[in-house]
């Protein structure tokens, strides 16, 4: 495996080149780059959010929250706290879900400390150890399929075996996690959690809602495990990734934490509002939800039909696709030429991957169609 991967680190892609056609330039590619890359909603928030922004009035951009006179933090951690049956006090916001971990490692971690996280995964995660003098300690996915489709697994007996070998001091698990798009069988999670439950543990819920809206385990979990925190945040399923909103769940055991995310002067009002108008619309969001796992289940078919694409089933706004080294940068000039944008991977455990985030439907449509026809164009069978 490791002569294949460099082979297609190496690899420049099929030697036969493909021109724009005269149907290429007309108006079905779009005039600026589609971004199909990020993982950010094409489709945009609920219309109330926007209603509201027209008549964001002075109050909310010139003064501080008063939120405080009502003994909380925030209205916003306090409607959640309410909705989940907590005291606001184990409810954290954030500037997004990226920002939450930055404070764990931050709070928690000192020189030389470990933390184990997925190797199939967020290069950040790799990365924020690093701010404190930590460093990481991988646990490895297994390929296998789920509903005919191939798929990522969490091996929880070897997370198991590598923690109790290495003794780190956070645990990060994403579910679903980036940019494989599986997430943890719950099982398999609760099995995790009792060998770790001394340990402070991280499940990033970045992407809640596209493939399960499910909450009733959150409070028994944070309740079972003092040491766990549950993050989530507003910018995928809820469209609002450039108003940076994240919030977690956090145990007993996290007081430091806790009293470190506070902030004395409150937080972004405007954020705060747009945050409990995305929960009162949670209705309008499924519906964009279905359409998604629609579109994702065209994309399975479409690239199970073509020769040596392998795409892995997903629980998020994305798809990740094993793309056939031969052929795998001329599809990336042939896309970038036709301003459609998606991740090519290039990463230890990535080398001949792309990451696909959906768009529209008309969108993901012709995307997919671009694809197709790139295949027939250079005779790919």
């Amino acid at each position: 495996m490791a002569k294949e991967k460099k082979k297609a680190k190496k690899s420049s892609g099929t030697k036969k080149s493909v021109k724009k056609t005269k149907a290429d330039k007309g108006s079905k590619y779009p005039k600026e780059p589609l971004f199909l890359d990020r993982n950010e909603s094409q489709t945009g928030p609920v219309p109330e959010v926007y209603k509201f922004l027209k008549n964001v009035d002075m109050q909310l951009l010139s003064w501080y929250s008063r939120d405080f006179m009502q003994g909380i933090k925030s209205r916003l951690s306090k409607r959640i706290a309410d909705d989940f049956g907590f005291d606001e006090k184990h409810v954290l916001l954030s500037y997004g879900s990226e920002d939450l971990l930055k404070q764990i490692i931050h709070c928690y971690v000192n020189p030389g400390d470990k933390i184990l996280i997925p190797r199939e995964a967020w290069w950040y995660y790799k990365k924020v150890a690093s701010e404190r003098g930590g460093t990481n300690v991988e646990y490895p996915m297994k390929k296998g399929t789920m509903d005919g489709i191939p798929y990522y697994l969490y091996d929880v007996d070897t997370m198991i075996q590598i923690y109790n070998d290495t003794k780190p001091k956070v645990v990060v698990i994403a579910s679903p996690n980036n940019p494989t798009g599986n997430r943890i069988d719950s099982k398999d999670l609760k099995k995790f959690l009792d060998a770790t439950k001394d340990t402070i543990t991280m499940i990033d819920e970045a992407y809640w809602g596209f493939g399960s809206t499910e909450n009733e385990y959150v409070k028994p979990y944070i309740d079972e495990y003092p040491n766990l925190i549950i993050c989530r945040t507003f910018s995928k399923f809820f469209a609002l990734a450039g108003f940076r909103i994240g919030f977690a769940f956090a145990g007993k055991n996290l007081d430091v934490l806790i009293n470190f995310t506070t902030r004395y002067l409150g937080y972004n009002r405007v954020s705060e509002k747009l945050g409990e108008i995305a929960l009162d619309n949670i209705k309008w969001y499924l519906k964009i939800g279905k359409q998604y796992e629609k579109d994702k289940e065209m994309m399975y078919r479409t690239f199970l039909n073509l020769k040596g694409f392998v795409p892995f089933k997903s629980y998020a706004n994305f798809m990740l696709v094993d793309i056939p080294v031969d052929i795998r940068m001329g599809l990336k000039k042939y896309l970038d030429d036709r301003n459609l944008r998606i991740k090519f991977l290039d990463e230890d455990a990535f080398r001949t991957e792309a990451r696909i985030s959906l768009g529209t439907k008309e969108e993901n449509k012709l995307l997919m169609d671009t694809i197709v026809k790139y295949c027939r164009e250079i005779n790919w069978k």
